[in-house]
């Protein structure tokens, strides 16, 4: 009889019910918006491209990569808009604009690090790929400490790109970390805040740019006491007083293999914990408040979940895809307006002893062309996390959320999602532990049962749609579904499973989400 029934959970750990699950109760949750975030940005799940490697993301005008096309179409069908895009991140300072120069041309140092970025009108193209909604952040070169150079790049996205696509401009990325490097050791918050007031007064005169279009700030240490650059710090400093800011940024990596010492602790137990994902990103709470206290918003301008280019085993796995969907989820309660998941490659001049080897990032939402490393372009097990992220955000344009607070089940985050002023949808994200090689029994210990019966309006609603996978440590991006399909050239592939609240009631594994739908 037990051999039957351990058949039978095994039959069922994955694709529905286990045979035990641990009832949960929530808060009650109130059918208008109640300790609710600002009304969330359609384009919250947005994108941070390393400016050396958008090419190979977006291909050109005759060559354009369908990848990536296909994949930024997915999100499109969810909000009506394309996700915002900054190329951007850590060879931009060292980018020149030169109108007689092929789309790329990348000059390494001695190391393999690319020592210059040389780019031309072509390299435009690259962002065809991505959708007519979509709005672009054009970061420019401040590393060099030449302002032409910055002047001549925001010219020719100007020309190439124009004002209907440009969201904002931002000049540097990361300016915290050029102390000691292109900056005197020396090189403060201060010094920053001047040569933002300075530069902006000048590029905003000798380019007649409007007032109030740059992203300030786009900082890379947590917002701690010690860090040396902040939204809060530069606000201080005066950095508002010539009208130049349309939004403040700062970047979030709550881990990384940039050192053997933080490697060592970028495990999969750690990354997708609701406690940690939660307090992490509490550090910015002054930051945000700042900002929107200036009237200005704040985005999270490049992120992920381990710097230096993710971590194989880790990042590459079902894993980063709830510690995604829980990441911007509870950034968007925080009042974050975008969140923009950086993509790109390992580059050996960001650390001395960094773990990883040169190729696509292991934390890359998708792998945009063929390579040894990872072999046919793909989507990476962590897409599916950007659809019920979108799906959660809805197209209206008028939703808000609230983390919805269950202490006795610190592994279970559930956020309330109100349309229009009514409840309208829950996210449930079940960060227990369940491996690929997970018993079934074990699987039953960490499974929950939620009774949403009070919340569904009408009868024939509840519609639940699980982003699923074998484990939490699986790489089979074929076996990783979002409502039963999956994604791995770009479009859906099998058949659409929307199940039912089965007597108002859903049951979430270990390491698995559902969007439940109550209207």
């Amino acid at each position: 009889m037990f051999g039957h029934r351990l058949c039978l959970c095994l039959l069922l750990v994955y694709v529905r019910i286990a045979c035990v699950a641990i009832h949960v109760t929530l808060p009650k949750i109130s059918s208008h918006p109640t300790n609710a975030s600002q009304i969330l940005d359609r384009r919250l799940a947005s994108f941070s491209i390393e400016f050396s490697y958008l090419p190979s993301f977006g291909g050109n005008a005759s060559n354009p990569n369908l990848l990536t096309k296909e994949l930024m179409q997915r999100l499109v069908e969810r909000t009506g808009v394309g996700p915002d895009v900054r190329p951007g991140g850590i060879t931009i300072d060292s980018s020149i604009f030169n109108p007689d120069a092929s789309a790329l041309e990348l000059t390494e140092s001695s190391s393999g690090g690319i020592y210059r970025t040389t780019y031309g009108p072509a390299f435009y193209e690259s962002l065809g790929v991505f959708p007519d909604t979509s709005r672009f952040v054009i970061t420019v070169n401040l590393g060099n400490d030449t302002i032409g150079i910055a002047r001549d790049e925001i010219a020719a996205a100007i020309k190439y790109v124009g004002w209907d696509r440009i969201y904002a401009l931002e000049i540097g990325n990361e300016a915290d970390h050029y102390a000691g490097g292109s900056r005197p050791s020396t090189w403060a918050s201060s010094d920053y805040t001047a040569q933002f007031l300075g530069w902006t007064s000048v590029l905003t005169k000798n380019l007649s740019l409007p007032h109030n279009i740059f992203q300030a700030g786009g900082f890379a240490e947590d917002p701690l006491p010690t860090a040396p650059m902040t939204t809060v710090s530069i606000i201080e400093e005066g950095v508002l007083a010539t009208n130049a800011v349309k939004v403040f940024a700062q970047h979030t990596y709550q881990y990384s293999t940039c050192d053997p010492v933080r490697n060592a602790i970028a495990t999969l137990p750690n990354l997708i914990n609701h406690g940690n994902i939660t307090a992490y990103l509490d550090e910015w709470k002054p930051q945000i408040a700042a900002a929107k206290g200036a009237g200005k918003e704040f985005v999270v301008g490049e992120y992920s979940s381990v710097s230096c280019s993710g971590k194989q085993n880790v990042t590459d796995t079902f894993g980063q895809a709830l510690w995604l969907a829980d990441t911007v989820l509870y950034g968007a309660f925080l009042n974050i307006s975008r969140m923009y998941l950086h993509q790109g490659a390992t580059l050996v001049l960001q650390s001395s002893n960094q773990a990883n080897s040169p190729g696509f990032s292991w934390y890359d939402l998708w792998y945009p062309v063929e390579t040894d490393r990872y072999g046919a372009a793909r989507a990476s097990p962590s897409f599916v996390a950007y659809l019920l992220i979108t799906e959660a955000v809805g197209s209206s344009g008028q939703t808000q959320t609230s983390l919805l607070d269950v202490p006795q089940h610190p592994q279970l985050a559930a956020y309330a999602i109100w349309d229009k002023g009514s409840l309208a949808r829950l996210a449930i994200l079940n960060l227990a532990e369940r491996n690929v090689t997970t018993s079934a029994e074990d699987a039953e210990g960490v499974a929950i049962t939620l009774d949403l019966g009070d919340y569904v309006q009408a009868k024939g609603t509840g519609k639940v749609k699980r982003m699923a996978a074998p484990g939490l440590d699986s790489k089979d991006v074929g076996a990783i579904t979002w409502a039963g399909q999956s994604y791995e050239n770009g479009t859906a592939s099998g058949v659409l499973d929307v199940e039912e609240l089965e007597n108002g009631k859903v049951t979430v594994q270990g390491s698995e989400g559902v969007l439940v739908f109550l209207r």
